[in-house]
């Protein structure tokens, strides 16, 4: 869980720095948008991300089945989840199981403190740190979807991005592959603010207070 959990902060962290080259501390060099991508591998469905203010708010809507083998056996995962961010806020809904969670980001002040004012001299110099940290490599440029791309190589995951943003993750791991293909990116658009709103009659569980109270035991 912990190798986990340092794997999720590092590519945080990396993708800021990546944008921090292009728009000041900002977590997107675009202003708002909408992505559609499609997931294959054991993991099969859809992701919707939708982001307003260069990221400040964002949306992501996850459908999908995650194909697992326990002792020899098969079975089938659902997922239906909605993970609303707002600045250093994020909600987090389980709409099978109608269960959420609501908490503080720390890495993303983190994030917003090393990239501030940061040269872009300075912000290249911090990725290639994280980069050689992580063993990662830039492996150069590639058209996709009509964009751009620079593309990297992370602990065994392959993105291309443009602008900070992911549009295309490829990740094969311990014998688990899973990918994100951005099917359609609408650059710019402007999502409904309400979006961005956390869903309603969800009863909360506070992960602020549940950390809290695991690191006293």
């Amino acid at each position: 869980m912990m190798n986990k959990m340092f794997y999720v902060l590092a590519i945080l962290m990396f993708t800021q720095v990546i944008s921090a080259q292009h728009q000041d501390s900002r977590h997107y060099a675009v202003k708002s948008g909408f992505i559609k991508y499609e997931l294959t591998g054991n993991i099969k469905g859809t992701k919707l991300l939708y982001w307003d203010n260069y990221g400040e708010k964002t949306r992501e809507e996850i459908v999908s089945v995650t194909e697992v083998n326990v002792l020899g056996i098969n079975k089938a995962e659902k997922e239906h989840t909605v993970t609303i961010t707002d600045g250093d806020h994020f909600w987090s809904v389980d709409l099978i199981e109608n269960t959420g969670q609501k908490g503080t980001l720390e890495i993303y002040d983190v994030g917003k403190q090393m990239t501030e004012n940061m040269s872009e001299a300075d912000a290249k110099k911090l990725e290639d740190d994280i980069m050689s940290a992580l063993n990662g490599h830039k492996l150069g440029k590639e058209s996709f979807l009509g964009k751009s791309c620079d593309i990297y190589e992370v602990m065994g995951a392959k993105s291309w991005i443009y602008k900070g943003v992911a549009l295309k993750t490829t990740a094969k791991m311990m014998g688990v592959e899973a990918n994100e293909i951005a099917l359609e990116f609408n650059e710019n658009s402007s999502p409904d603010n309400d979006l961005f709103v956390p869903i309603a009659n969800i009863d909360y569980q506070d992960f602020d207070e549940m950390t809290n109270s695991m690191l006293s035991l």
